[in-house]
């Protein structure tokens, strides 16, 4: 008799970067709710993908509130660079 389950069989999933359907593995067994993406590739574009609207959300939150982030970091290069005189 044989045993396992035929891949036609396992759940599945549509990968929420890529929009490919995938399937469950051994490896995702304990969390296969909480697994969103196909592969390590589309986890980092997923990522890189959130970073990017989360920084743009906070760069209209500072241009509203008048600050620019030269002030908030406290200057410009004068502030970093020693003077060679």
């Amino acid at each position: 008799m044989p045993r396992g389950v035929k891949k036609e069989h396992l759940p599945s999933k549509v990968c929420e970067t890529c929009e490919r359907p995938f399937t469950w593995r051994k490896k995702w067994e304990s969390c296969w709710d909480e697994v969103k993406t196909c592969s390590q590739r589309c986890k980092g574009e997923r990522k890189a993908k959130l970073q990017r609207a989360n920084r743009a959300e906070r760069g209209v939150a500072e241009a509203e509130a008048g600050e620019s982030p030269a002030v908030r970091r406290g200057g410009g290069r004068g502030d970093q660079r020693d003077s060679d005189e």
